[in-house]
């Protein structure tokens, strides 16, 4: 099965396969398509880093739909001590979730987060 893309905005879209819905960078502010956080149903939320315009609408998003958030220690720090699931993740690790493997990568750019680091994320689908 090939995966389903949809772009939303800025670095925000969504991919699909497997019975997993995904969002990336989940900013949400003035895309074409007027998507609200209540109207994003998925199973996953990965955050590069912890700008306004890619943390965007995670943590709503994540308690609407019971989601999971992936991304380095310091971001998903914020998403527990906000009341969302969290898998902290270090640049260079990867992880085998239920829909595929999962690396971190180093991104040359600020993190928005104190002490953080943004990241890459590379997807290996089952």
């Amino acid at each position: 099965m090939t995966a389903k893309f949809h772009f939303i905005n800025h670095a925000c879209f969504m991919l699909e396969k497997n019975n997993s819905a995904i969002i990336f960078d989940p900013y949400l502010d003035d895309n074409p398509e007027g998507l609200t956080a209540k109207d994003i149903k998925v199973d996953y939320i990965f955050v590069s880093h912890g700008h306004f315009d890619h943390l965007g609408s995670a943590f709503e998003i994540a308690k609407n739909c019971d989601a999971t958030i992936i991304s380095t220690a310091e971001i998903c720090g914020l998403a527990q001590d906000a009341g969302c699931k969290a898998h902290a993740m270090h640049l260079g690790g990867t992880f085998k979730f239920p829909f595929g493997k999962v690396r971190l990568t180093l991104a040359f750019h600020g993190s928005g987060v104190p002490g953080g680091h943004a990241c890459g994320i590379v997807i290996d689908f089952y």
